[in-house]
């Protein structure tokens, strides 16, 4: 009698899992989506800082870092917290030292809590000179956390592809 009862549900087409499995699948679904929006929220924030960042705009890209967020430049020492990071932006941003910046993101990866992600990317950047610019093209690995319900990078190193930036011939 079972063996028909089972036969008939495979014929209507209808599900013949447990209730676990049913549920499983239900919270396991639902997990996706949360992953889903989730990762689309920190894809949208990873293109705002960069935005910022190409338009050289301090204090827009500082509302994309935790305030004890950390940054390891190339061939420079530790930079700790929100104020010192501004001041590095300053420096880079405003002063003309910075000529042309551009970083493109080539991977993100989001732990299934849905809290923590970190990414990595290439970057572009130009410095001026009085006789020629310099071109220092690298890469960055930045770790996001999500903090009171926003994310916002925590850590930050970026490195050069080559020993020191070569000159730009015009």
């Amino acid at each position: 009698m079972a063996e028909h009862a089972q036969q008939e549900r495979k014929e209507e087409g209808l599900y013949d899992g447990s209730i676990a499995e049913i549920i499983a699948g239900f919270v396991h679904g639902q997990g996706g989506n949360e992953l889903s929006r989730e990762r689309a929220a920190l894809q949208a924030r990873t293109e705002g800082v960069v935005a910022a960042e190409v338009a050289f705009d301090v204090p827009e890209a500082l509302q994309y870092w935790a305030e004890d967020a950390i940054m390891q430049p190339a061939g420079s020492p530790l930079i700790k917290g929100k104020e010192a990071i501004r001041e590095l932006y300053e420096q880079y941003f405003e002063s003309g030292l910075l000529r042309e910046f551009s970083g493109v993101s080539s991977h993100l990866e989001m732990a299934s809590s849905g809290d923590l992600a970190y990414e990595h990317g290439f970057n572009r950047m130009v410095f001026a000179r009085d006789d020629d610019d310099l071109l220092n093209v690298g890469k960055y690995l930045a770790v996001w956390k999500k903090i009171n319900g926003e994310w916002l990078v925590v850590a930050l190193s970026f490195t050069s592809d080559a020993p020191e930036p070569c000159p730009i011939d015009d």
